[in-house]
């Protein structure tokens, strides 16, 4: 009976250690973005996390983006896990920067 009761709280332990990782690295992978965002649309850009989808080598990250002069739009960045960032509209059509037409990607 002790060995189920320590394997349980074992468990239980290891699982929050992971979460509190994972929420760290949500929180670095959501500052990148919004970032990267401002930088496209401007700083006096709102954001707000609609969602958080992890898959392997890759975060993406749901965002309602609403610029100063604008409507309101879904942007889906992309964290891989080398640090590399890249923005998307919500349908998947990468965003490209406004001065050089190239697809916005920045690193850390």
């Amino acid at each position: 009976m002790k060995k189920v009761l320590v394997s349980t709280i074992g468990i239980i332990l290891a699982t929050g250690a992971v979460s509190a990782f994972a929420g760290k690295q949500d929180r670095e992978n959501l500052a990148q973005c919004k970032a990267d965002i401002e930088s496209y649309y401007g700083d006096s850009t709102r954001i707000r996390l609609r969602s958080i989808k992890r898959s392997a080598g890759e975060t993406h990250l749901r965002l309602m983006v609403n610029p100063k002069d604008g409507e309101n739009t879904v942007v889906v960045c992309s964290v891989s896990t080398d640090g590399a960032s890249s923005l998307a509209t919500g349908d998947g059509v990468a965003l490209t920067s406004p001065d050089a037409e190239e697809k916005v990607s920045f690193a850390k």
